[in-house]
């Protein structure tokens, strides 16, 4: 899936180094943020003005196609320090652009508070944030309580809750609004538009074309251990009431197109279905040289022993069945947790994990 943003940002992978240099360094620890930390430091700023507004069509395309919608323009005052992150995407959007969180909602087998893969960042920019219930059911009134100066989301998670979140006032002033249409397969562009935001377009940008030079050089060494091919993959997602084969329109299958993986689309709907649900007599159009299992509440590999007791197609299947985590894998929909599946991809590979 060689989008015109991926080829946007692996075309800016030259200048990544640099500037990531400059927001790592000579930092002025005069103008932290809200987490008293190095979080959300002068030197990660574009300096762009404010009041800004948010519009439809926030992030485009390289062709001017709109690619990171929200759902009405929302006009921010002042710089937002303390932002309410209340979908997975934009956690890890926030800490990976050195902004406080201050509060956000859980999913599935996330736990209680912050996935251990966010890594150092959750423990500067996140430290204080506040678990306001489940995706589904955001508590209103904790996260009025929280304070955040900027409330992010996508459509597709909280469209009935939009009006509650835009009635939130901090002090006299009303907390601006921004979401998204939907996560998933979009999450480099929900990355860039909370960046737009928060006014650090900049960072962003280099983060992201850092992290298309390392998926591509993985990608580049599969194929060079593949003898010049690249091998077909799959994610098979086990859940609780289905299986689910995951599809090219999704947070993974991006990342297996940015590694340049050949990840067969078993869809009537390439365009629009991130993933199939699979009978078990379909379990072949999961085959591939390299399946990876995910499971929802359960361990992938115990899963598996029962699924392959319960379905003789399971001896059929070709490929290295390798059992990853769900919680990176699909749950994750952010650079940080790109990072990790490249991690596992390497480590599958046993290719130079080009960190």
């Amino acid at each position: 899936m060689n989008t015109p943003l991926s080829r946007r940002l692996a075309a800016a992978a030259v200048v990544a180094a640099a500037v990531l240099s400059l927001s790592a360094c000579g930092q002025d620890k005069t103008t932290t943020g809200a987490a008293g930390s190095e979080c959300d430091t002068a030197s990660n700023l574009d300096g762009g003005a404010y009041p800004r507004t948010i519009e439809k069509g926030a992030v485009k395309d390289a062709t001017g196609a709109d690619v990171g919608t929200v759902v009405d323009p929302a006009t921010i005052t002042t710089r937002p320090v303390r932002v309410a992150a209340l979908d997975q995407t934009f956690v890890d959007a926030a800490l990976v652009l050195n902004t406080e969180v201050v509060a956000y909602t859980t999913y599935q087998s996330m736990g209680e508070g912050l996935p251990a893969f966010l890594g150092a960042a959750a423990e500067t920019c996140g430290a204080r944030a506040v678990n306001i219930g489940n995706l589904q059911t955001p508590d209103i009134e904790k996260l009025a309580g929280a304070r955040p100066d900027l409330i992010v989301s996508a459509k597709v998670r909280h469209e009935k809750q939009y009006e509650q979140f835009k009635g939130i006032k901090l002090g006299s002033d009303t907390v601006p609004v921004v979401f998204s249409q939907t996560t998933g397969a979009t999450w480099k562009e929900n990355l860039l538009l909370l960046a737009k935001a928060v006014d650090k377009e900049n960072l962003a940008k280099a983060k992201l074309a850092a992290y298309q030079d390392r998926a591509a050089k993985i990608g580049a060494a599969i194929k060079a251990k593949n003898g010049g091919t690249a091998p077909t993959v799959s994610l098979l997602r086990f859940l609780p009431k289905e299986d689910r084969l995951m599809q090219q329109v999704s947070f993974v299958g991006d990342i297996f197109a940015d590694t340049g993986l050949n990840q067969p689309d078993k869809s009537t709907d390439p365009k629009n279905d991130f993933s199939i649900t699979l009978s078990p007599e379909r379990l072949l159009d999961a085959d591939a040289d390299y399946i990876f299992l995910t499971s929802n509440g359960e361990d992938a590999a115990t899963q598996r022993k029962s699924a392959a007791a319960a379905n003789p197609l399971w001896n059929q299947l070709r490929g290295k069945v390798t059992p990853v985590d769900d919680l990176v894998w699909l749950t994750s929909v952010g650079l940080t947790g790109a990072h990790s599946v490249l991690d596992d991809i390497a480590k599958t590979f046993d290719v130079d994990p080009a960190k």
